[in-house]
């Protein structure tokens, strides 16, 4: 009887202690192309933008289409203006020179940054194009890997290859990261696209908005903006939702915010 007993409280103790290592965090992540603060109604009026973001106050977010201290949106630096707004981090991620400032992409983050690498992409058809990837502290503990993604836009053939090139060149960098990691980002390409079936064949996972997943809005309404992930032994990243808002006059594109769960052993 004593035996048994003690087997039953050592197994309650190992069950107890497996538990125990098993942590779950909360992560809401939001991808907006702002494009450049322009509304539908062609006003430029960064603040907008600006409200949506705060509204929502993501962990981490990724902008796509910033100005930084270009002549068409004032010669605001976007990004710096946006962080202090909304009292996060930013990052801006260079594309090319333009208008006497330069035109990229951005991150905003709430968490501690542990490093920061803009990966220079294979040039699209008509502009240059980066990635910007954080590693993420989100947790005591636990870091992931944070991308933020603007492909090569055009529709034809030559697109077509072209944001597959950048999609494995950024792969290519990733894959020496040994980390779970999100993706997020106007990837200008819809879910059935040879770039998004590499990235599964890559491991990652889709995010599903459901029957409201059209992120692009003006003209042929599309699927385009999405948030995928790739788990490792030790982090495993879950769905718990994704909505597209109706922002019908700040973008072209409709903010996209993803409420994950990170589960992870110390």
């Amino acid at each position: 009887m004593k035996n048994s007993m003690l087997a039953l409280l050592c197994l309650s103790v190992f069950i107890f202690c497996a538990c125990e290592r098993n942590q779950t965090a909360n992560l809401k992540i939001m991808s907006y192309n702002i494009r450049h603060g322009v509304g539908m109604d062609n006003v430029l009026d960064l603040s907008r933008a600006a409200e949506i973001i705060k509204a929502q106050a993501p962990d981490l977010c990724g902008l796509q289409e910033i100005d930084n201290y270009c002549s068409r949106s004032d010669s605001v630096g976007q990004i710096n203006y946006l962080a202090q707004e909304v009292n996060m981090q930013g990052t801006f991620g260079r594309f090319m020179d333009f208008q006497g400032g330069e035109y990229g992409m951005a991150t905003l983050t709430a968490k501690p940054l542990i490093s920061t690498k803009v990966v220079q992409l294979p040039d699209g058809i008509d502009e240059p194009r980066s990635s910007i990837v954080h590693e993420v502290q989100i947790a005591q503990g636990c870091a992931i890997v944070f991308v933020n993604v603007h492909f090569d836009w055009l529709g034809t053939a030559e697109g077509v290859t072209s944001r597959l090139n950048q999609a494995k060149t950024l792969l290519q960098y990733l894959d020496t990261m040994d980390k779970a990691m999100i993706i997020t980002g106007d990837f200008n390409c819809t879910p059935d696209s040879p770039t998004m079936s590499y990235f599964y064949e890559q491991g990652f996972e889709f995010v599903k908005k459901g029957t409201d997943n059209l992120s692009f809005q003006d003209g042929d309404r599309a699927e385009i903006d999405h948030v995928i992930f790739r788990n490792t032994d030790n982090v495993k990243i879950r769905r718990k939702n994704l909505t597209l808002l109706e922002e019908p006059v700040v973008s072209d594109h409709r903010p996209l915010v993803a409420e994950l769960e990170v589960v992870y052993k110390l």
